[in-house]
């Protein structure tokens, strides 16, 4: 990656869902070879699993998408970048449902999440990580890229 031309950052996965995702996807093309379509719901999962989002910025084009990757192939779709007035890394709480049956739980755990500011209050998710160390790294590289500044707001 030429990083005078484009910036690329992708949300971390763990090693874990990746060997499930490969396992599953595996597991779902031998299913559909062998005539179930119950491989159909295990590529799903598999696919959602590998899923990975993040942000790629074309800085010869004043353009940002943000992306979508699963195991490897990327998509998103390109919008004009505007003046970025500043980086911002805040903590916040990831929260998510866990259902069994009748019982629910609700789940939270903390991330960083990185947002560029500009005109004023408007703003754009570029990242979200669990370690503040590597919001910050991230934050920093951005923001020199991008000819600004980094805010803590943790």
């Amino acid at each position: 990656m030429d990083l005078s031309s484009k910036l690329k950052y992708l949300m971390p996965i763990a090693p874990l869902k990746i060997v499930f995702s490969v396992v599953l996807a595996i597991l779902s093309f031998y299913l559909l070879y062998s005539g179930t379509l119950f491989g159909l719901i295990l590529l799903g999962a598999a696919l959602k699993l590998a899923l990975r989002e993040g942000i790629e910025i074309s800085l010869e084009g004043k353009a940002y998408r943000t992306i979508y990757s699963v195991f490897g192939i990327t998509v998103g779709k390109w919008k004009l970048l505007p003046e970025i007035d500043y980086v911002s890394v805040f903590r916040t709480r990831k929260k998510s449902r866990a259902r069994v049956i009748a019982a629910q739980a609700d789940l939270g755990f903390e991330i960083f999440r990185l947002n560029l500011f500009y005109e004023g209050n408007k703003h754009i998710v570029a990242y979200e990580t669990e370690t503040k160390e590597e919001a910050f790294k991230v934050a920093e590289h951005i923001a020199m890229v991008l000819n600004t500044t980094t805010h803590d707001a943790t």
